[in-house]
């Protein structure tokens, strides 16, 4: 993919692109990258580079002499010099590394929207390098924007190999192919130090690939966007959901490799929208662990978070880290909080949240990656009624409140990891009593019993039926305080959604409240989506 890129690349400069922005964690490599390009262009080329600290120098592209310019640490004293260039008709390339930090000056701009103009009829080009996606309005119509990808498996390979060499040491296949799925999502430098590291605690041996996990665990930490989470948890420790569960072991078929050979296609997402508690967040980890692949979750609250323009630089990294991780399931958690006020962001942040939608939306429905969507939500109102579209989601499921049956399967599941013996407790009796619990609501009945037990008596702690029953009637459940949003919750997924589990007919009666999208309510009239 890589490879295609800079091919691109040196298609633009064969076809007089005069500005190209590359955003790029790799300045290093990318320069090497460019001059290995240039020097196989049919025309020979000139090739200068800058930055703020060094000023311009001239580099030879067959050999190590540099020619150093004075004074030309500015970056409209660089961008005069470059156009002072037109007058001669050598081939030129210009990198230009961080070059945004100074774009948002008018005077800047200015130079920069004439030079487009003038560098198209000449063979001149300038290439910013930078980590960052920081292009004003005033440019986006003159410059032309490239990511550049995070190593794939063929550049960790190498960088592996040469940590291999300087060890000593040689691996297996299995080893290698372990250590590179471990390191994918970091940059050169942060694999050659994760491997490095993993040679002097590890000598590359059996435990290296947590090694390199824990380091990218980290460097996903320190973004604060996304997350790598550790599941333990298993599909079968989430009560009811049947038809999502029957769902999504289908679907794991697609990853198999006679599937993939017969073109099925890898699934896209689901959405889980539901009653607070009923377990649609430890669904969306469980899934991970049928599929036997890594969960990264989203923050998508901390997208927005940070200085004025960074949000869109925010999305798009999470997306290629993401991507670059694939196959993984990305959970974003309760995405309505984080999209709510999409419609009239032009209003009220300048267009930044509409801005990050769009590119969610374009990503989820164009996307070649196997990366396995799932987002939950509590407030259906709040969604955008674009995103429920077909092609964003596979499916919509609605996490009702668990019916009877569920009830007794999740007292079973939260009674066995405390180490008691549910048919002893009389779970049938505990389901009924419960009637309108959530899964939390149950949990927390069973932690309250045993708090009731062991202060009756901590020398012999016994849990009984009756510790059980007066913890349940303690508890008054989120269906009676919010009544009539969950009727209207159910109204509204009856019809728009994929039950995630048998109905439960003890809630189902009288059911008048209506619960509309934003745009239903702003056009007050109901219609499918």
């Amino acid at each position: 993919m890589e490879q295609n890129i800079f091919s691109n690349i040196s298609d633009m400069l064969k076809a007089y692109y005069p500005i190209i922005y590359l955003t790029t964690f790799e300045y290093d490599k990318t320069k090497q990258q460019i001059r290995g390009l240039i020097k196989h262009l049919p025309i020979p080329y000139e090739y200068f580079e800058w930055n703020i600290i060094d000023g311009l120098s001239k580099k030879s592209i067959s050999s190590s002499a540099i020619e150093k310019f004075d004074s030309k640490e500015d970056p409209e004293e660089v961008l005069s010099f470059i156009s002072d260039q037109t007058t001669n008709d050598t081939p030129q390339v210009f990198v230009l590394e961080d070059f945004h930090e100074f774009m948002a000056e008018t005077n800047v701009k200015v130079r920069l929207r004439q030079l487009a103009e003038r560098l198209r009829y000449h063979r001149k080009h300038i290439l910013i390098v930078s980590s960052v996606l920081n292009l004003p309005i005033e440019l986006e119509k003159y410059i032309n924007v490239i990511d550049l990808p995070l190593p794939n498996r063929k550049d960790l390979d190498k960088v592996l190999q040469s940590v291999v060499d300087n060890a000593h040491t040689t691996l297996t296949d299995a080893e290698r192919k372990k250590l590179i799925d471990a390191a994918l999502g970091m940059t050169v430098m942060e694999a050659d130090l994760a491997f490095c590291l993993a040679a002097v605690k590890d000598k590359l041996q059996e435990d290296s690939p947590k090694i390199v996990a824990q380091e990218k665990q980290q460097i996903i930490k320190k973004s604060g966007l996304l997350e790598f989470c550790q599941v333990s948890e298993k599909l079968d420790n989430v009560g009811g959901i049947c038809y999502l569960k029957e769902w999504l072991e289908k679907r794991k078929l697609a990853y198999d490799f006679k599937a993939q050979l017969w073109n099925l296609p890898e699934p896209k997402g689901i959405l889980l929208l539901g009653i607070p508690g009923c377990g649609k967040s430890l669904t969306a980890k469980c899934i991970s662990a049928l599929w036997s692949m890594p969960l990264l979750r989203l923050d998508i609250g901390k997208v927005f978070q940070g200085i004025v323009g960074s949000s869109e630089e925010n999305i798009r990294r999470a997306i290629s880290t993401a991507e670059v991780v694939a196959p993984c399931v990305l959970w974003i958690d309760e995405i309505e909080k984080g999209l709510s006020g999409s419609r009239f962001s032009g209003a009220t942040d300048g267009g930044t949240t509409s801005r990050i939608f769009s590119t969610i939306l374009t990503w989820m429905q164009e996307k070649t990656r196997p990366v396995f969507v799932v987002a939950t939500a509590n407030d259906i109102s709040s969604l955008p009624p674009e995103l429920l579209r077909k092609g964003r989601f596979d499916e919509i499921f609605f996490v009702d409140l668990p019916n009877k049956e569920d009830r007794k399967s999740i007292f079973d599941i939260h009674l066995k990891k405390k180490g008691f013996n549910p048919d002893e407790l009389y779970t049938d009796k505990l389901a009924e009593l419960s009637k309108g619990f959530n899964g939390a609501e149950i949990e927390e009945a069973v932690n309250e019993a045993m708090f009731s037990a062991y202060t009756e008596n901590p020398d012999m702690p016994k849990l009984m039926v009756k510790n059980l029953m007066d913890a349940i009637k303690d508890i008054v459940p989120l269906s009676s305080t919010m009544d009539e949003q969950i009727k209207a919750l159910r109204t509204w997924a009856k019809k728009r959604a994929k039950m995630a589990g048998l109905e439960n007919e003890e809630q189902l009666s009288g059911l008048e409240t209506l619960l509309l999208t934003k745009t239903e309510k702003e056009l007050n009239r109901n219609f499918d989506i």
